[in-house]
C-alpha cells in the first residue's frame, strides 16, 4: 500500500487512523531518504497509543490527537489508512458529527454507514490532483444500501483503479471480523478499467512487487454501477455459475422482514420454568423462536416446539395484554430493577415493554450463516426474534409458499440467493431482508412446472430424512429450470450439483 501511494513522489501524506504507526514504519523501511522530504500528517484519537511511540532522532510524523472526522479538510498528495470498522450509529455524537462532515464534503451520508466508509469518502475529497490513496476496507460495503454513496464517490472521475481482496483473509488479518479488501485510487482524471486482484494465500504477498502489476481481471467502470451490488460481479469473475434465465425476485411473492428486536432478550425471552416462577398467564406471553440453534431441521413443527419447551428452552416471548395483572406488574418491576427499561430500544418505546405486533411466518431465513443459508419451513404459531428473518407471503405467494421453500432449500436456489450475501470474516455470511427480497427465484410459469403435491412430499420427507429431502428438492428445482445440469459451485460441496 505504501509502495502504491509514493509512486509519484508525494510531498505530503495523510494517515487518518495512525494507531501504532505501521504505515509510517513501512515508509521508513522502503525509503528513509524520501521520508525526510515528506510531511507525514496523522490523526489518532487515543493519546495512550502515542505515548508509547519513540522515533529517536529519525524523521517523525506530525500526529494530531483528534478525531479525523471532526478535523478541517485539507489537501494531500497521498493518503493511506486502515480505518476503524465501527457502525456510525454507535457514536453518541453521530448526529452532530454527521452534519459537520456532510457540510465539509458536500455529500449526504447514511446514518447506518460503517465508520470506515465515512473515513473513505472524506479522504477521497482530500486528495490533491494527481494524488494516490490506499485504503483497507470491509468488503461488505459492496452490497449494502449505504455503500451506494461510497461506490459513487469511488467511481467519480475514475478515482478507483484497483480492488484487491483475499480468499482467506484470516491468514493475513488474524483478528478481523469482516471480510477485507484493499482499494487503490488515483486522482488523475483518467477513467481506466478497474483492476481486480484476488490473493489466495499469504505466501503470494512475498512475490508481489507492486499491487498494480498483480491482477487477474479488468472491469470496465460501467460494469460496477454504484446502485448495484458489486460482490456478484466480482465473485463471478472467479466462480463458474450459470444463472437460469427468466427469474423473478422473491419480493414478487411477499417479503422478508427482520425478526422482533426486543432490546433485552434476556428479559423478554421466557422458558416454561420462568413462566411458572412468575405465575404469568398465557394471555401475557406467546410462542417465540428466540435463538437460531433452537431450530436444527428444515421443517419446524409443533412437536419440535413442544420438545424445546419441555426441555426448558426460552421459547416464549413476553407479550403483555393484562397490564393491571399483579403477576405481570411484579415481573415488570423486576425488569425495572434490573435496568431493562433503560436499554437503548426499550427507553425509546412507550410503554417500554411493548413489542412489535407480528404473526407467525411460514418461512424463516438465518441472518448469519456459514456455507448454506439456513431456511426453515415453520408450521408452528411461533413468532421470532432477530435471529431469523421472517417471510410473509402476499396473495400470490400464498399459492407458492411450499414451492418457494423447496426452491430456497435446494442447492440451485441456495447458489442463486447466495449471490446477494454479505461476507464477513471467517466465511461468515450475513443477509439483510433486502438482500433476500432482491434474490432471484422462479417465475410463476417456472414454478408451475412443479406441483404442490411434489413440494408437500419434500416437506414430509424432510421431517425424517433431510438428505433425501434435499435430493428431491434438487430434482424438482432442476425440472423447474428445464435442465439436467446447472454449472455452479454448491455452498456445501466442491463438485457440480447436478
Amino acid at each position: 500500500m505504501i509502495s502504491w501511494i509514493i509512486k509519484d513522489n508525494p510531498k505530503s501524506i495523510l494517515d487518518p487512523a495512525f494507531g501504532l504507526g505501521v504505515f509510517f514504519d513501512s515508509l521508513s523501511k522502503i525509503d528513509a531518504l524520501q521520508l525526510a522530504n515528506i510531511i507525514y500528517k496523522a490523526y489518532e484519537i487515543d493519546p495512550n497509543i502515542i505515548s508509547y511511540l519513540d522515533y529517536g532522532n529519525s524523521p517523525r510524523p506530525i500526529i494530531e490527537i483528534a478525531d479525523y472526522l471532526e478535523a478541517d479538510l485539507q489537501g494531500y498528495d497521498a493518503i493511506v489508512c486502515n480505518p476503524p470498522y465501527m457502525r456510525f450509529q454507535q457514536f453518541l455524537n453521530r448526529h452532530r458529527v454527521l452534519q459537520e462532515i456532510e457540510k465539509k464534503i458536500g455529500v449526504k451520508l447514511d446514518g447506518y454507514a460503517n465508520i470506515a466508509s465515512v473515513f473513505l469518502i472524506r479522504s477521497l475529497k482530500e486528495m490533491n490532483a494527481g494524488g494516490r490513496l490506499a485504503y483497507i476496507m470491509p468488503f461488505e460495503f459492496f452490497n449494502t444500501g449505504y455503500g451506494k454513496q461510497v461506490k459513487s464517490s469511488l467511481l467519480e472521475r475514475g478515482l478507483l483503479k484497483q480492488i484487491i481482496f483475499f480468499s482467506r483473509e484470516k491468514d493475513i488479518f488474524s483478528e478481523v471480523i469482516t471480510t477485507v479488501c484493499i482499494l487503490l485510487c488515483r486522482k488523475d482524471g483518467v477513467v481506466d478499467p478497474i483492476k481486480i486482484a484476488r490473493i489466495n494465500h499469504i505466501d503470494q504477498l512475498e512475490n508481489i512487487a507492486s499491487f498494480e502489476d498483480f491482477f487477474q481481471h479488468e472491469l470496465a467502470p460501467d460494469l460496477l454501477s454504484y446502485d448495484k451490488k458489486w460482490s456478484t460481479v466480482i465473485s463471478g469473475l472467479y466462480e463458474t455459475m450459470t444463472i437460469p434465465g427468466g427469474l423473478s425476485r422473491i419480493a414478487e411473492y411477499g417479503k422478508f422482514v427482520r425478526g422482533i428486536a426486543t432490546g433485552a432478550n434476556e428479559f423478554f425471552a421466557l422458558s416454561s420454568q420462568k413462566i411458572s416462577h412468575w405465575e404469568l398467564e398465557p394471555e401475557n406471553y406467546c410462542p417465540c423462536i428466540t435463538k437460531s440453534p433452537q431450530i436444527r431441521k428444515l421443517v419446524f413443527t409443533d412437536e419440535d416446539f413442544n420438545a424445546l419447551a419441555t426441555n426448558g428452552a426460552p421459547v416464549y416471548c413476553l407479550n403483555i395484554r393484562e397490564q393491571g395483572n399483579k403477576k405481570v406488574v411484579a415481573y415488570l418491576d423486576y425488569g425495572i430493577r434490573k435496568g431493562f427499561d433503560q436499554r437503548f430500544l426499550t427507553r425509546h418505546r412507550n410503554p417500554w415493554y411493548k413489542i412489535e405486533s407480528r404473526s407467525p411466518a411460514p418461512i424463516l431465513a438465518g441472518v448469519f450463516n456459514r456455507g448454506r443459508l439456513k431456511i426453515i419451513r415453520n408450521f408452528t404459531n411461533a413468532i421470532n426474534f432477530t435471529c431469523f428473518h421472517a417471510f410473509y407471503p402476499n396473495p400470490l405467494g400464498q399459492n407458492y409458499i411450499n414451492r418457494l421453500f423447496v426452491y430456497l432449500m435446494s442447492d440451485i436456489g441456495q447458489n442463486i440467493v447466495m449471490t446477494n450475501k454479505r461476507r464477513y470474516g471467517g466465511n461468515l455470511d450475513k443477509f439483510e431482508p433486502s438482500d433476500l427480497n432482491d434474490g432471484g427465484c422462479p417465475s410463476m410459469s417456472q414454478f408451475d412446472r412443479s406441483s404442490e403435491a411434489e413440494a408437500l412430499e419434500v416437506i414430509e420427507v424432510a421431517k425424517v430424512d433431510q438428505k433425501k429431502a434435499l435430493d428431491l428438492a434438487n430434482r424438482i428445482t432442476a425440472k423447474i429450470f428445464k435442465t439436467n445440469r446447472i454449472s455452479m459451485t454448491c455452498p456445501s460441496a466442491s463438485k457440480p450439483l447436478i
